[in-house]
């Protein structure tokens, strides 16, 4: 029992709880933070992807009138391809990053962290799917100089 007249151990356990509720909010801002940075990633990803698609679109005819054009637009197909595919996974990645965020109470909710299967899958994806239209990309336009 808290004795008010002797502060002994009172005020260590009591600063103890303290220290704890001040580490929980510099966790949650952390983890606040994690996510933000996350999403931030996955969209400056989606944004790339489509930069890089339409630039390369656009100037494609240009790339393409060489004797070498049938097998640079395969590798330009490839690119395409996988650059649309990433896109997809960033927008399945930031929707499982707001799942993880706004999930219904249960009885044994998920841990909120950006290491959860539900994020790491379909963002592992997206970069790998970028990085493969992303050599793709440099492969056609070496193929098509």
């Amino acid at each position: 029992m808290y004795d008010s007249g002797n502060l002994g151990s009172g005020t260590k356990i009591f600063a103890v709880a303290e220290s704890a509720e001040e580490h929980h909010g510099i966790m949650e801002e952390q983890v606040k933070k994690a996510f933000d940075f996350a999403a931030d990633l996955v969209k400056q990803l989606i944004s790339l992807a489509t930069g890089i698609i339409a630039l390369t679109i656009t100037f494609s005819k240009d790339f393409l009138q060489s004797k070498s054009a049938p097998i640079a637009r395969n590798f330009a197909m490839v690119a395409w391809s996988a650059f649309v595919v990433s896109i997809f996974c960033g927008i399945w990645a930031l929707m499982s990053l707001t799942g993880t965020l706004d999930q219904k109470s249960g009885p044994k909710p998920a841990p909120v962290t950006i290491r959860a299967p539900n994020i790491i899958v379909p963002s592992a994806l997206q970069i790998l799917f970028f990085v493969g239209g992303l050599v793709m990309t440099i492969i056609f336009a070496i193929e098509a100089i």
